[in-house]
């Protein structure tokens, strides 16, 4: 687990020390010291391996389009495009999956919070779709880009093959850089406050009362430790908490608050029922990558849901997966979840199949 939280974070941060900075199409070009700039097949490009990245120098992107020709070779890897990027590893990213061409997760938008990429969280309508790639051969992609909304061209530049319904970061601005292992060629970024999106986009809709749509989220923690408590006492008391509320559908990315550690992976989520009897009530939970549920401080469930933990296919992808139910006593009643995370996205998510006879505070 510690070798695959290591190369996440190689994989979703910017590098910190660009060795050289180099010229393409017009653009300089911050280079990593894993990319290098050559000719192959015809086209100057930048090349970038598994830790390179290039970024754009003195470019500030927020809407309009970015193109890009790729070349890509088999084998298990991520090749994409991060835009409206900023120094604390906050972006929104877009990638292929080499591997899993013709697959329905062959390319990928997430957003990036405190350099923890959310793909686990995000995948589906509006996320991901299927795309049967060619190898050691160029190919153009290109993403239009407009307030909170995006779309993705491959190959036919009048039909996208995906249309991203909300770009979870919001409508902002940031640096725009590649990263591999692939080759970028013709390169263009072009500033557009209104360019033209051929897509239907599906509207957000917010949940129902059901949907737990707020927490009070702590302050990081160890998670091997909370994970092996069967009761808490003293040792929530002591800790900070702030109210924190979800995404529209009731999605709490916990990186958008905190930043992952190998030290402190872990954090707690409370929240309050109130019930007119006793009443045992079902609870579905979506997380990622472990979680454990307390009721009134002491523990009732505990799951891991963490990459191939169901088999050797299974990303780790968040969904309303589990449920757990409740011996809610009459009154107030707290709910304590610690979420732990080791990379991927991490997140929660709860919900009530239905009301009756509670309320969520």
């Amino acid at each position: 687990m510690r070798r695959l939280f290591i190369l996440t974070i190689m994989m979703c941060t910017y590098s910190a020390c660009a060795q050289n900075v180099s010229t393409l199409n017009g653009v300089e070009w911050m280079l990593s010291q894993n990319t290098t700039k050559e000719t192959y097949k015809g086209k100057d490009c930048l090349k970038t391996t598994n830790k390179g990245t290039a970024t754009a120098k003195d470019i500030t992107f927020r809407n309009g389009v970015i193109e890009y020709d790729v070349c890509i070779q088999k084998g298990r890897g991520f090749a994409g495009v991060r835009f409206r990027g900023d120094e604390n590893g906050n972006t929104e990213e877009f990638y292929i999956r080499k591997h899993q061409s013709g697959n329905p997760d062959a390319m990928q938008y997430t957003p990036v919070y405190n350099n923890n990429a959310g793909w686990q969280l995000y995948h589906g309508d509006g996320y991901s779709t299927a795309k049967k790639y060619v190898f050691d051969e160029w190919f153009h992609i290109k993403l239009v880009v407009v307030g909170t909304q995006a779309e993705v061209y491959i190959e036919d530049m009048e039909k996208p093959v995906l249309a991203i319904h909300e770009l979870k970061m919001g409508d902002c601005e940031g640096q725009v850089s590649f990263y591999g292992p692939a080759r970028f060629a013709n390169v263009t970024i072009t500033e557009n406050n209104s360019p033209t999106l051929k897509s239907t986009f599906k509207e957000v809709v917010k949940p129902g009362k059901e949907v737990i749509q707020k927490y009070s989220l702590s302050e990081p923690l160890n998670g091997e430790v909370f994970l092996a408590a069967n009761k808490l006492n003293d040792q929530v008391s002591g800790l900070v908490f702030k109210d924190v509320a979800t995404e529209a559908d009731g999605l709490l990315n916990i990186s958008k608050y905190t930043k992952l550690s190998r030290q402190k992976s872990a954090v707690l989520l409370q929240f309050e029922v109130m019930a007119e009897m006793e009443i045992i009530k079902e609870l579905r939970v979506g997380f990622s990558d472990a979680a454990k549920l307390y009721l009134n401080n002491k523990a009732v469930w505990f799951g891991i849901d963490n990459y191939r933990s169901r088999d050797y296919r299974f990303l780790g992808t968040i969904g309303y997966f589990d449920s757990v139910f409740l011996d809610l006593k009459k009154g107030k009643n707290t709910i304590t979840v610690v979420v732990a995370e080791s990379f991927g996205g991490w997140g929660f998510k709860a919900m009530f199949n239905n009301l009756e006879g509670i309320s969520v505070q």
